[in-house]
């Protein structure tokens, strides 16, 4: 990466790669599925306008990201961790709201009577992976216990909210995915006082390479606009 920075300052003493093609380093990221599916292409947008830079991403979830950084497998991660990982800067983006979602259908079949942890406990959710706790985490602070969940796992953000638009499963769904279904009613909410709101903060490696800076200023400013 320093020597590519080189290039675009200094391009006349810096030899180009086999064929005469300049050889591109590469950013490794690590991100949650959600993000990645709401904000974090325009920030990636904005980023490769003017640089050659290639981005490698790493899925995972938001509470494990930063494990990513601290096993050195990437330079920057989109995490729920506020502590920096030791090396890195921790900067605050805002936070990715959800909200509890079904189908009109799903709804009134399994809490047409109201939302209680007997209904919870019958009614089938959807959960993107083995780490995804959200839909536990709602639960809790709606009923104030813990319920064991019928799951359906959709590792995939759309494929999420397609599942709660067929009326497969309720989930916690991005507000910024679902919000034309929810005014078009083709979602409801399940309580519609009770979103979740999840902070996200941006971790970048302590390291002394523009591109770097670049893209963490990319980032900032469209998860400013984004996030609240």
């Amino acid at each position: 990466m320093l020597e590519q920075d080189l290039r675009h300052e200094l391009p006349g003493l810096v030899p180009h790669g086999r064929g005469g093609e300049l050889a591109r380093a590469t950013i490794r990221v690590a991100i949650n599925a959600d993000s990645l599916g709401t904000w974090f292409i325009a920030a990636l947008a904005e980023f490769c306008r003017d640089e050659a830079t290639l981005i490698d991403i790493a899925l995972d979830d938001q509470d494990l990201t930063s494990g990513w950084l601290r096993r050195g497998h990437v330079l920057a991660a989109v995490t729920s961790l506020a502590k920096p990982v030791q090396g890195c800067r921790s900067r605050r983006l805002g936070v990715l709201r959800y909200c509890a979602t079904a189908s009109p259908a799903f709804a009134a079949r399994w809490f047409g009577a109201g939302i209680d942890a007997e209904s919870l406990a019958r009614a089938p959710s959807l959960r993107f992976d083995r780490n995804d706790r959200l839909q536990d985490q709602w639960v809790r602070r709606l009923v104030r216990r813990d319920v064991a969940l019928p799951v359906h796992r959709m590792p995939s953000s759309q494929a999420f909210v397609d599942a709660a638009l067929a009326g497969i499963g309720w989930g916690m769904n991005p507000l910024a995915l679902v919000s034309g279904h929810l005014n078009a009613k083709r979602l409801v909410e399940l309580a519609p006082d009770r979103p979740l709101d999840v902070p996200l903060y941006w971790q970048v490696a302590k390291l002394p390479i523009p591109v770097l800076d670049r893209l963490t200023r990319c980032v900032t400013r469209v998860a400013s606009a984004a996030l609240g």
